[in-house]
């Protein structure tokens, strides 16, 4: 006798008690709070999307210009030590110092043009000749423009644009993504379109968005930079604008000037940055800041944006040399640690294998020297180098001037965009958008009105219309929204307004496997076979049809899911997720159902209506 309907009853029977507990949590609104040790067990739950739950939606603007302009500026930067080593100024494999690059400089003038010209002039037309030319061809992306005696014009090649500007949009996206995922925001979305990125972000308080936009608009551009101390540059300016002056300070500029004045801009209060940052903007674009040099700000007393301050805010200059030889990509790791003697947070940065060789060099070469750790173009800290470092760490402090939990927060902050990644290019805020949750609220709730009375309908049609055959295909309708919303629950899906259409076209597809099983069974009962032997028929000749149509509209859910974007995707992912449930539970569960009709409870008369 067949006894393997036992274990497939007990299977189901269990499927369904595990769906009951995964959809618990997403349900607790309505049906009560279930138990700490099912929360624990089963974390996710289904989250409402933003139309349904209100939140804030960003545009992004990527600006991809940038990503040329690096692209061409580095690869000027590798041809000026391609030809310091063609010069036999440079040894190879070695990380030039600055001294060999202006030494190479004195023979090859680098000068950039627009955004994606490269133009060298040489000092002399043998110095011309020993550029190879499959030094520009390796790269790939290169392509001569003119060439003379002394002179050389390089661009990027037309045929590359494009594909910067679409991978500069990509990493960007993939960044941002990757600080919301350290955020632990599973409800929000990033996606791309054309060049800009729209981050959606449902519910939510107002701090929470505030501290979401400050996290996705940072570049967290870390570089490490060498202060020009024994510049006079800064001494030299005059005409100073109302607010800033000039002042001096007494700092070692190596092992063989162990004190030296060094002068920088300085001013006080509250418009001190941006007074500072527009003086220092104009001095840029007039062209009088010293080649190859950056002149940054620098909080120097104070928090701005702390109204309770005792110290008035103060902003400072320095200025650096502009080659940074260390930059965020070469940091392995970095954590949130506290200094023992001050019980200040600050940042630990520890670097890979290529990053802590090249960090030993650069602090081997400037003893004594200050070196800048610079984040997004502003100065964090100017410490001097005691002595070469090894071992690839360092750490940054922050937040000289604010309290405790401020440092805290922005140190995280800083581990947080460290970890996920800087952004390639900068971006540039198209649109905000704080969205109520009134209208999605109104659409759910009639959707889910529509949704009960037609299902009510449905199963009440097939209970009067199939009899007892209609008492299963309800259960197994039942069961698949069962088992299609634990699904969701389980990978913490964010059910959106085309999730509730997908749901209940689903309904439907289930239903009409069911009406082909049914149909099936009943001829087999009119052509006189018995319940047990009709129910194996029907199965066996439905299930071929039942297939051939689910898997149809399966496809078209993948192709959905691949050329559709933000609420197509997750119409097509319910869709396909609602497919596999429904071929479940139309033809395995309901014939356990039928075989416990036949073989459990031994009916001599199955009625299908």
């Amino acid at each position: 006798m067949d006894r393997g309907w036992y274990a497939r009853f007990l299977f189901v029977c269990g499927l369904a008690v595990f769906a009951v507990f995964a959809v618990w949590p997403s349900l607790s609104k309505w049906i009560g709070q279930p138990p700490q040790w099912l929360t624990d067990l089963e974390p996710n739950q289904i989250s409402p999307g933003l139309d349904i739950n209100g939140g804030l939606r960003l545009m992004y603007e990527v600006e991809v210009d940038e990503a040329i302009r690096d692209r061409r500026d580095l690869r000027a930067d590798q041809l000026l030590r391609a030809l310091g080593e063609a010069f036999g100024i440079i040894p190879e494999d070695e990380t030039p110092t600055r001294e060999q690059l202006s030494k190479t400089r004195e023979r090859v003038r680098v000068s950039l043009e627009g955004e994606q010209r490269i133009h060298l002039e040489f000092k002399s037309a043998d110095d011309a000749g020993k550029l190879d030319r499959e030094t520009i061809t390796r790269y790939g992306d290169l392509k001569e423009v003119s060439s003379g005696t002394t002179s050389l014009v390089l661009e990027v090649r037309p045929d590359f644009l494009e594909r910067i500007r679409e991978t500069a949009v990509q990493q960007a996206r993939e960044t941002i993504g990757n600080r919301i995922d350290e955020l632990q925001v599973r409800q929000a979305s990033v996606t791309a379109q054309g060049t800009d990125i729209i981050v959606e972000v449902p519910g939510a308080e107002q701090k929470d968005f505030d501290r979401i936009r400050d996290i996705i608009s940072k570049t967290a551009k870390l570089e490490f930079k060498i202060v020009d101390d024994e510049s006079d540059f800064v001494a030299g300016l005059s005409d100073l604008p109302e607010g800033i002056e000039k002042r001096s300070e007494t700092v070692s500029a190596g092992e063989a000037k162990p004190r030296v004045a060094s002068t920088f801009l300085y001013a006080e209060g509250e418009e001190s940055r941006a007074l500072l940052s527009d003086y220092v903007e104009a001095l840029k674009e007039q062209g009088k800041v010293p080649a190859e040099h950056d002149l940054l700000l620098s909080q120097a007393g104070g928090d701005e944006d702390d109204p309770n301050q005792q110290t008035p805010a103060a902003w400072r200059t320095y200025l650096l040399h502009s080659r940074a030889e260390v930059t965020g990509q070469a940091v392995e790791e970095s954590f949130v640690a506290t200094d023992p003697q001050t019980n200040r947070p600050y940042v630990a940065v520890n670097f890979n294998s290529d990053g802590a060789d090249t960090f030993r060099q650069l602090t081997g070469r400037n003893v004594k020297r200050r070196m800048a750790i610079v984040l997004d173009d502003n100065v964090k800290s100017a410490p001097v180098i005691q002595t070469e470092i090894g071992g690839g760490r360092c750490q940054i402090t922050l937040g000289s001037y604010g309290g405790f939990n401020e440092i805290m927060r922005e140190a995280q902050d800083l581990v947080l965009v460290l970890k996920a990644g800087s952004l390639p290019v900068p971006i540039r805020p198209a649109n905000e958008q704080m969205i109520g949750p009134a209208l999605g609220r109104d659409g759910v709730e009639q959707g889910a009105l529509g949704a009960m009375v037609g299902v009510c309908c449905v199963l009440a049609f097939m209970l009067f219309y199939y009899q007892v055959a209609g008492v299963v295909a309800g259960l197994t309708v039942l069961l698949n929204l069962l088992f299609l919303l634990a699904a969701q629950a389980t990978l913490g899906a964010t059910l959106t307004l085309p999730g509730v259409t997908a749901i209940a076209l689903n309904i439907g597809m289930a239903v009409d496997a069911n009406v082909l099983i049914n149909e099936r069974i009943r001829e087999e009962l009119r052509n006189g076979k018995s319940p047990r032997s009709a129910i194996d028929q029907g199965f066996a000749r439905a299930f071929w049809s039942i297939v051939d149509s689910q898997l149809t509209t399966f496809l078209a859910g993948v192709v959905l899911f691949q050329f559709g974007t933000g609420p197509i995707k997750g119409f097509a992912v319910i869709l396909m997720i609602g497919i596999c449930t429904s071929l479940f539970s139309g033809v395995f569960c309901s014939r356990v159902m039928f075989d416990w009709l036949a073989r459990g409870l031994r009916v001599q008369r199955l009625r299908v209506g």
